[in-house]
């Protein structure tokens, strides 16, 4: 039976899920929580999507409430993979065999057989199915290697960008160009081939395909790094930081309003109430070192879940932003 190294539970939809804090406290962070799992977000997650907000009381805190986090098995197997260390290489994989367990679970309950004759046929057919299904097992875990590289992908998400984008300014770098031929794919040019900076793994869509895909070591993610910030290209983190540090002192009094409430101004469909969330993220409205600014405010609704309103500088801000999304529709 597999050991439980941290607690997954079921959400209300039958989903998996992590506590954020029960993983920090795996993963030994020093950095405080919030910090750290704001943090986290910046590398492309979304709220209500990839992670809920919750509010509990514990005892540390002499029943007053603390805000934790729910996280999907995918974010939270990406943010371990994202630590580069034992302990979250050790989670990741844990996140793995917990999936894998609950797909098994999932599938056709086993019927008893009812006599001997019965016993027969379903263990004869069971090793026909085995011996059918090996090969495609041989085959698939031959390509479960390289780990600890990281995707071009995930770099991309750090900067606001796409990995589409992110590989066309390598390219312009001389960094990486693509092949010709069916597979295209990225790699290095020779004089930076054998630095170290990225290997490539293998995968197969198909039992008579393998492609391969570049992807990072920790060196060549740094490389990444430094080539972006030579051209003043800055982490989503680090915008986000310069907006806190650069906020005006500036007691605000006014009315705030839920991204819902924005919406419904703008005469806009319910849909636009995510979106509206995900253009704050983009233009670095909400405050990540306390809990509001000038443009808006951090606060829990009556079930203690998290919940952004903003003023009405962060509103203009928002009608800007959903004006310049409506423009790009048109074109």
């Amino acid at each position: 039976m597999m050991n439980e190294l941290i607690r997954v539970t079921k959400d209300n939809d039958g989903k998996s899920v992590v506590s954020g804090r029960d993983l920090h406290e795996f993963l030994e962070v020093n950095e405080k929580y919030t910090q750290w799992f704001n943090r986290m977000v910046e590398y492309g997650f979304t709220e209500n999507v990839d992670f809920i907000s919750f509010s509990e009381k514990t005892e540390k805190l002499g029943g007053r409430p603390r805000t934790d986090h729910a996280l999907t098995l995918d974010m939270a197997k990406e943010i371990s993979m994202i630590q580069r260390t034992e302990k979250g290489k050790q989670a990741r994989q844990y996140f793995i065999e917990v999936e894998k367990a609950y797909k098994e679970q999932q599938a056709t309950p086993f019927k008893l057989p009812q006599n001997y004759h019965e016993a027969l046929l379903q263990l004869a057919e069971q090793v026909e199915i085995n011996e059918a299904n090996q090969p495609k097992v041989d085959y698939y875990d031959e390509f479960l290697s390289n780990k600890g590289l990281i995707t071009t992908t995930l770099i991309a998400k750090q900067y606001g960008m796409s990995a589409v984008e992110l590989n066309k300014f390598l390219h312009a770098k001389g960094v990486i160009y693509k092949e010709s031929g069916k597979k295209k794919a990225w790699v290095l040019y020779a004089n930076y081939a054998g630095l170290g900076l990225a290997d490539y793994e293998e995968y197969a869509p198909n039992e008579r395909t393998i492609r391969k895909t570049l992807k990072w070591t920790a060196k060549g993610e740094r490389f990444i790094r430094d080539l972006l910030a030579e051209e003043g290209i800055k982490t989503n983190t680090q915008l986000a930081e310069e907006v806190a540090l650069s906020e005006p002192e500036i007691e605000y009094d006014g009315p705030y309003f839920s991204a819902s409430e924005i919406a419904w101004q703008l005469r806009l469909p319910n849909e636009w109430v995510k979106i509206i969330g995900e253009l704050a993220n983009r233009e670095h409205l909400k405050p990540i070192f306390n809990d509001q600014n000038i443009f808006c405010r951090k606060t829990f609704d009556e079930y203690g879940r998290l919940r952004w309103e903003y003023t009405k500088y962060g509103a203009r801000k928002i009608e800007a932003a959903i004006n310049e999304e409506l423009s790009k529709n048109v074109g």
